[in-house]
């Protein structure tokens, strides 16, 4: 056995989670992404093959039980993998095999349409056949698979298999509502006259349209039905007993006297036996009986018996009168029934006499209209009706003689290119007897409702066609002329059928034919043969030949023939025109495709093609002579575009425009390009060859000796050249012999070169040789060297040394010539070298000639004028020769000694104070020099101030600088200007003298802030040093003041504060805690730690408190006080500020240092915080003003009111008056800000009263905490004295603030002021100075209303704090306090909850509570009369919790059809004092439940009427309808849960009571012709969809005396539909016929549990046919 591991244990042992990707098409399916981020640690991505299953198979040993149980689930999930694939294999091979059979089903119904329409169904443009594949595949496979089946988009009705029968017309091509409406002559169907049955056949063209006439003999009327008889009462009726047998037989009883009258004696029918005669025809009676007159015999005559119009024009009315005559004995009703067409109208009756009624033999007349809106013949009928069963049917008729057009059948309109347009002109006459309006349109426009809607133009449109005028009219022997446009759009043969339509509705077709032709040229042939682009030529991407030339040179001419064949059979005009190619690479293999270029005229081609233009007659091969003659010597390529002339556009893609268009756009011919040929021409330049093409003269030749060369001029050219050779005679002659001539066909010329040189050094040239036709000719390179006299110096370089100034040098140098050649020198100074003064530089000689491979000495003097570094060069110059140039140096110098500075500043110098510089001394020669400095100061202010320097003497060495320095002392603060030290220098005339400029500094003091900015305030007064406006109140805050000396002078200090100053500083608290200290050391015992902080704390807090006793409120502790602030030190004080009371204070620093004048230093800060606190917190540091939040816990809704009380706190020296104001915060209260606006002071002394007391902020000026204990009367006299001055200061100053008579304040908006439900008193208090005041907070709960069960109240208690005496409020220029408004208030937090009286019901499944019930409940099983039962009862229970943690006092109460059931819990039973005289309540104690039973009653009653008394009448239902069909009934009601303090509680109630539903299959039955007195049965369907059993009974009622009908069984029980019962049953239905003529019932079945009746209606006819009877 394994042991478990923990997941832990599992997870660590296991291999680390799949981490996989999520696939990066959104189509994948793949999903293993999914699984591996949901089974981390199970999911693999190894595959389990069926390979894999069988070798753990097979390893299988049955020693591990988990391996064992491993390997059956793999094998259960292998098995269901396989079995799934299967399944998914065989439905997806059947959804193959029923695609295939819907496809086999539909294109057989798509061949049946072809089939009896024909080709014409593909342009009808109509959708395909219906779908078949609903009806082929299983659909339960679908379901089964979770797929969608046809069956889940398409509602449709199963299909229906019928036995063959005869072709019918197919939907599209049956009737439209508006053929109906506006072309259709048949006779319509009003709704009151009976149609009779005639043959219907589909409209088709005049010429062979049947009559459409009703007739008007009564035997083609189909007769009516007779007066049904006296109602048959029901055989089954005898079996009802009791109440329900009464209410039927009523029923019976009222049904049959509503068809159960007496006629009028005046008006019986005819042929009835007291009706009357015919005045037309005897009746006979045999055997002496009296007879009964015929059916036949007509009631009315109409004169004339049939209404004809003829010779009627469109928009006229025509008019004429029907009379109606009575034949008969007695006076008769008639009704005429208008025409159906909208061409004849009938006009009002004109009768006899009164009320519509013709007395025998007289007439009544109608008037009868006709308003023809086209030519056709009209056809309709006048019905007229009276009490006789056959109508008389008067027929109407308007016909006249057609006209006849000499169009013929077929118009051919020969050939025409495609996108153009040939019209033909055909005379049209009129050979008939009558004139009429003709319309030209497409067949398939016809028929139309209207011609107007046809005729949109002057023309008719039938694409490539076009017939004009679509619309003219011709009288008798008129003609017109009728043109046909023909304009294709296709190269094929056309034939299209146009309409044409007479006004009177006459019909022909007429056939137009043409052929359409594209412009088909072909290149047959081309000298040589055709051409075809290399791979990666570049070629014309358009061109379709390519003729390509040989090489040739220029002016020479090539020719080709082209045979061009013309395969249209039209003339076609023609031009050729040569452009330039649109180049593009040609690749091997692939097709270029054509970018967007433009094509231009070739000006500069070599090629010509004659002829230049004519025609191309139709079918014949013409011939061009393509000729080549280049003119440069260039690559020749440009295009032929055969272009035809007069061609037009080819028509656009779906191009629907009109026959309008179709002419204009032919109208625009255009030139088009039919064919290009490109062509290629090669130029060859004429081959010219020099051997050699250079000559190279080797060595240097001499100048002025001629050399000759021979060469030779080779001619490779195909044709002879001309050449001619230049002369070249300016610096050198060049020249060639002969220099010109001709050269034939590859041969050559011999010609030799002339070569004199007339200056030395290279020569190189190119030589032309001009060759006619040939650019450029040949050249000729020719080089070669020359050379003159060569002179050499015997140095490279001539360099003199160091020089004094005013001496001489000489030196000699050699000149020699080392050529044969004389050679004539010149050697002299450089004139860039030179100089503007003389030349220093001089040479003997200077020029001569020397003879060859000769030597001559030149000498060079050299005297300077100054010192420098001398430089120049002299150039040895040779005529027609080769010199050089040689350099010559010299370096002359003197000795010189300076001051790198001649002035000495010292930026730093104070009185008195020494000061160090440095002066540097520098020679500027070779020579070694010697200096002495003089001790006296030279100048006017010398006697100011004295100098040392050391050293004062020495030697500089060459070049050598040397630093001097110079000690100086200032006894003055003057600027120092006039005042320089003399040093005096061997060999110079005149001495060194360096300035001094200094300016010494007194003591200088500044003041800054080392918590500031770095920047130095130069004025004091500017510094301010600022505590900042968030001092908290009682915490010490320290601010540093430095003290800066910038000179080197030692002086004392001292500072103290101007107002706010302590006259006897106590010692700090550290002294004390050290001398403690010191005395732990000489006890027994150390002092513990925490002993010692307490002591510390106490120490500090009594130096605060020593700090504070002046009673100021602020107090500036300085340390150090005073000091010695030495050279260049800073010393930085520390200024500290204690705080007893919050304002706005300022003071002044007064700091004294040594002798300056004393400095002010403005103080600045402003105290926030508050010095009351609560005795719950305690002080609190940082949150001064934030109080305590009493919370009041949680209270019923309208409970009793809770106080608390809370003390706060003065540590003050003042007086503090708190005015308190109590805020509520609400939810969603949007509002942003408080705008206050008071009049005066906003909080006022108030009595106890709390009336406001007049005066009461100035008279109280009692205590201003200034009398604090352990103070001297010397030290209040000093404070009194100094605040006496301070007002005076203040009051001229004008410092003291007035008193504000209107405020505004801004705050933020945090909740509403209110008193209710939390209250502060008393409203308004004093905190006395260091002592303590009580505070009540109340709250009263609230009482809650609506659907609040929960409220949370949220508030906040401000008290807004005031000083009442003005001396503590304000001291002018130092103190300044806020109060009120202005200043943060107390602030004090409250919260608490108010809960509803609330239970909590819990349910089953936490559902509404519902109740069913089942309608047939109510009766008595067993029975089919449904004798009523007692109330059915259905019972749901729940539970009531108090979550609460206080007792609930409720009822319960609720409306029927629910009710509430005992018994209750004892000990729940118990009623609050307060609700004596009320019912009993029920308590719930806290964390308790109850649990209540609900009953759900159901009777017959719920059933009633709304007509039953509102006593009994049950709350009003809402009927449902299920999906299957059943109903039931759904009632909504709430038990109320009243609670003590009247609040309600409803719990919903929903009880439904199922409803049975009866359902006849099928809804109609028809016996069709029986035998009389034979009974027919047949058999229906009864069942029910409902969940409740039905008690039903069925009825019959007749409405036809013509047979009697039956119903088995008459009454019944049908179970609801379950699964275990059947609620079908099956009726049988009987029918008798007495006569032939029809019978009609209905058949209703209905219960007596509230289903809806249903009827089924019954019809039948009897005959005496044998062949009507049936077997047994």
């Amino acid at each position: 056995m394994f042991e478990q591991k923990s997941e832990s244990q599992i997870h660590h042992v296991c291999d680390p989670p799949v981490s996989r990707h999520r696939p990066s098409s959104d189509k994948s399916q793949d999903i293993s992404h999914f699984l591996a981020n949901i089974y981390k640690y199970i999911y693999t991505s190894d595959v389990i093959s069926k390979e894999t299953v069988a070798k753990l198979k097979k390893s299988r040993r049955g020693d591990n039980s988990y391996h064992e149980k491993y390997l059956d689930d793999l094998e259960q999930a292998h098995a269901q993998y396989s079995r799934r694939l299967k399944d998914a294999d065989a439905l997806e091979k059947h959804i193959i095999q029923a695609r295939e059979r819907a496809a086999a089903a539909e294109e057989f119904a798509r061949s049946n349409l072809l089939e009896d329409i024909g080709e014409a169904y593909g342009e009808l443009g109509l959708p395909p056949v219906k779908s078949a594949f609903r009806w082929c595949v299983d659909n339960s496979l679908l379901k089964s698979n979770s797929l969608i089946c046809p069956e889940d988009y398409s509602a449709g009705a199963a299909q229906l298999i019928k036995a063959p029968k005869g072709k019918c017309a197919p939907g599209f091509a049956k009737a439209t509502i508006a053929y109906n409406m506006r072309i259709c002559r048949l006779a319509k169907d009003d709704g009151y006259t009976v149609s009779p049955e005639t043959d219907r056949r589909p409209p088709e063209m005049p010429e062979s349209e049947g009559t459409l006439t009703l007739p008007s003999t009564p035997e083609s009327i189909a007769s009516s039905s007779k007066i049904p008889s006296k109602t048959r009462r029901p055989a089954g009726a005898t079996a009802l007993t009791g109440s329900s047998r009464a209410e039927v037989e009523a029923a019976l009883l009222r049904l049959s006297q509503r068809g159960n009258f007496l006629r009028n004696p005046r008006f019986p029918p005819h042929g009835a036996s007291r009706g009357g005669k015919s005045l037309l025809q005897v009746t006979k009676a045999p055997d002496g009986e009296e007879g009964t007159p015929d059916q036949s015999a007509p009631v009315f005559l109409a004169s004339p018996s049939s209404i004809i119009f003829s010779q009627y024009r469109v928009g006229q009315v025509y008019e004429t009168t029907v009379e109606l005559r009575n034949v008969t004995s007695a006076s008769r009703h008639v009704r005429v029934i208008p025409p159906g067409t909208p061409h004849f109208t009938l006009g009002l009756g004109k009768f006899p006499g009164d009320g519509g009624v013709v007395a025998p033999g007289m007439s009544c007349h109608y008037t009868v209209l006709f308003a023809p809106d086209s030519l056709a013949n009209f056809q309709d009928c006048l019905l007229v009706e009276t009490q006789d069963p056959f109508p008389l049917v008067v027929p109407i008729e308007a016909r006249r003689p057609p006209p006849v057009l000499t169009l013929p059948r077929v118009l051919d309109c020969g050939y025409c290119l495609v996108g153009g347009a040939k019209v033909l002109e055909l005379q049209c006459s009129n050979v008939g007897l009558s004139g009429g309006t003709f319309c030209i349109m497409p067949k398939k426009l016809w028929p139309a409702s209207s011609l107007r809607a046809v005729v949109t133009a002057s023309f008719a449109e039938l694409p490539p066609f076009g017939v004009s005028p679509s619309l003219f009219e011709l009288q008798p022997g008129q003609d017109t002329v009728v043109e046909v446009a023909f304009f294709p759009t296709a190269a094929d043969s056309f034939s299209e059928v146009f309409t044409v339509v007479c006004d009177n509705c006459q019909v022909r077709d007429i056939s137009i034919q043409g052929t359409g032709q594209l412009v088909t040229l072909q290149l047959v042939s081309v000298t040589g043969g055709e051409e075809w682009p290399m791979p990666g030529e570049l070629c014309d991407f358009s061109a379709q030949h390519l003729v390509r030339f040989g090489p040739t040179n220029p002016q020479c001419t090539l020719q080709k023939e082209l045979v061009i064949r013309n395969n249209a059979h039209l003339v076609l005009p023609f031009r050729w025109q040569i452009m330039k190619p649109n180049l593009q690479p040609h690749l091997f293999g692939e097709r270029a495709e054509p970018p967007c270029s433009e094509h231009h005229v070739d000006t500069d081609a070599a090629f010509d093609i004659s002829p230049a233009d004519g025609q191309l007659l139709p079918h014949q091969d013409h011939r061009f002579l393509l000729s080549y003659r280049p003119e440069e010597l260039k690559d020749y390529h440009s295009v032929l575009h055969l272009v035809l002339m007069d061609i037009p556009d080819p028509p656009e893609e779906h191009d629907s425009d009109g026959t309008l268009h179709h002419l204009e756009r032919a109208a625009n011919v255009n030139d088009i390009v039919v064919m290009e040929i490109e062509v290629k021409g090669l130029t060859e330049p004429r081959q010219v060859l020099l051997e050699p093409y250079a000559i190279l003269f080797p060595g240097e030749t001499y100048v002025g000796a001629a050399v000759r060369k021979h060469f030779k001029m080779w001619n490779n050219s195909k044709s002879g050249i001309r050449f001619q050779w230049d002369r070249i005679s300016d610096c050198h002659v060049v020249e060639v012999k002969p220099p010109a001539g001709e050269i034939g066909v590859s041969k050559c010329c011999d010609l030799e070169l002339v070569l004199i040189g007339r200056m030395p050094g290279p020569f190189t040239c190119h030589l032309p040789c001009h060759i006619e036709h040939c650019r450029p000719g040949a050249v000729l390179v020719v080089q070669a060297a020359f050379k003159g006299p060569k002179l050499s110096i015997s140095v490279p370089s001539l360099d003199l040394g160091l020089i004094r100034l005013g001496e001489q040098v000489c030196s000699s140098i050699l000149v020699t010539n080392s050529t044969e050649l004389d050679a004539s020198w010149m050697l002299q100074e450089c004139c860039e070298m030179r100089g503007p003064r003389d030349a220093q530089v001089t040479v003997e000689p200077c020029r001569g000639v020397l003879p060859p491979l000769s030597s001559c000495t030149v000498d060079v003097f050299f005297k300077p004028v100054a010192c420098q570094h001398f430089e120049t060069v002299l150039q040895l110059a040779v005529e027609n020769g080769t010199g050089c140039n040689l350099l010559v140096q010299a370096d002359v110098q003197s000795t010189q000694v300076c001051l790198l500075r001649c002035q000495l500043e010292i930026p730093e110098l104070f009185v008195g104070v020494p000061a160090n510089g440095i002066a540097t001394l520098f020679n500027q020669t070779l020579l070694p020099t010697r200096f002495s400095w003089m001790e006296q100061l030279q100048g006017q202010q010398a006697s100011l101030c004295m100098a040392s320097f050391s050293p004062c003497t020495g030697t500089l060495g060459p070049n050598a600088k040397l630093e001097v320095a110079v000690q100086f002392t200032a006894h003055t603060d003057v600027q120092l200007t006039e005042v320089a030290a003399v040093c005096k220098v061997e060999g110079m005339r005149e001495p060194l003298l360096l300035g001094i400029f200094c300016k010494a500094e007194k003591l200088r003091i500044s003041f800054s802030l080392p918590d500031g900015p770095e920047e130095e305030a130069q004025d004091p007064s500017a510094l301010m040093l600022d505590f900042g406006d968030e001092v908290l109140l009682k915490r010490a805050v320290t601010k540093r003041l430095a003290i800066t000396n910038h000179t080197a002078i030692t002086a004392g200090f001292t500072m103290e504060a101007e107002y706010f100053t302590v006259p006897r500083a106590p010692s700090p608290p550290t002294d004390e805690v050290s001398r403690f200290g010191h005395r732990t050391s000489n006890s027994r015992r150390p002092l513990h730690s925490l002993h010692a902080k307490q002591m510390e704390k106490k120490a500090h807090e009594d130096f605060v408190s020593a700090l504070l006793a002046h009673g100021k409120g602020a107090a500036f502790y300085i340390q150090p006080a005073s000091g010695t602030l030495g050279p260049y030190k800073t010393q930085t004080v520390d200024v500290t500020a204690f705080t007893s009371m919050w304002g706005q204070y300022r003071d002044r620093l007064v700091c004294k240092v040594g002798d300056l004048e004393p400095v002010f230093v403005p103080v600045t800060m402003t105290v926030k915080g508050c010095a009351l606190h609560f005795q719950l917190m305690g002080p609190q540091p940082e949150s001064q003003t934030q109080g305590p939040v009493v919370r009041f816990g949680t209270h019923v809704s309208g409970g009793d009111t809770i106080s608390r009380a809370i003390r706060i706190n003065n540590t003050s020296h003042y007086d503090i008056r708190l005015d308190w104001e109590t805020f509520n915060q609400e939810r969603g209260d949007m509002m942003l800000l408080d705008l206050l606006v008071t009049y005066g002071d906003p909080f006022p002394l108030k009595d106890p009263d709390g009336n406001e007391v007049l005066g009461g902020g100035s008279g109280s000026g009692g205590n201003n905490g200034a009398s604090a204990g352990g103070t001297s009367a010397s030290i209040a006299s000093e404070s009194v004295t100094e605040e006496e001055s301070n007002e005076e200061e203040a009051e001229s100053c004008g410092l003291k603030p007035p008193r504000k008579l209107i405020s505004v304040h801004v705050r933020i908006h945090e909740g509403n002021a209110s008193d209710y439900p939390y209250c502060i008193t008393p409203r308004q208090m004093v905190v006395p100075a260091g002592g303590s005041s009580t505070v009540h907070v109340s709250f009263t709960p609230l009482t809650l209303s609506g659907s609040t069960r929960d409220f949370a109240c949220l508030g906040f208690g401000l008290g807004f704090m005031s000083l009442d005496c003005e001396e503590t409020c304000c001291v002018p220029g130092r103190v300044e306090r806020a109060q009120g408004l202005q200043l943060e208030p107390l602030r004090l937090d409250l919260q608490a909850n108010v809960k509803a009286a609330l239970l909590c019901v819990e349910t089953e499944e936490d559902k509404m509570l519902e109740f069913y019930a089942i309608a047939s409940d109510l009766l008595l099983m067993g029975t089919e009369q449904g004798v009523e039962e007692p109330p059915a009862v259905t019972t749901r229970s729940f539970r009531l919790r108090n979550p609460l943690e206080m007792p609930v006092y409720f009822r319960l109460s609720v409306q029927p059809p629910f009710c509430v059931l005992p018994p209750w819990p004892r000990s729940s039973t118990q009623s609050p004092c307060d609700h004596a005289r009320e019912p009993p309540y029920l308590v719930l104690q806290p964390r308790h439940n109850l649990q209540v039973k609900v009953a759900f009653h159901c009777s017959l009653s719920l059933l009633a009427t709304p007509g039953s008394p509102s006593e009994e009448t049950p709350p009003t239902p809402q009927l449902i309808s299920s999906v299957t069909g059943g109903r039931s009934l759904r009632f909504h009601q709430s038990l109320l849960v009243e609670y003590s303090n009247g609040s309600i509680q409803e719990v919903p109630l929903c009880g439904f009571l199922s409803l049975p539903t009866l359902h006849l299959i099928p809804d109609s039955l028809d016996f069709g012709t029986c035998y009389v007195g034979q009974t027919s049965v047949k058999e229906v369907i009864l069942s029910n969809r409902g969940r409740s059993s039905s008690h039903w009974a069925a009825t019959i009622e007749s409405v036809g005396g013509g047979g009697s009908f039956e119903v088995t069984p008459s009454r019944g029980v049908l179970r609801p539909k379950l699964p275990l019962c059947s609620c079908r049953h099956p009726l049988q239905i009987s029918f008798t016929p007495r006569d032939t003529s029809e019978a009609r019932a209905t058949v209703t079945v209905q219960g007596i549990l509230g289903e809806l009746p249903v009827s089924l209606q019954v019809w039948g006819r009897g005959s005496f046919d044998e062949a009507y009877v049936t077997a047994d």
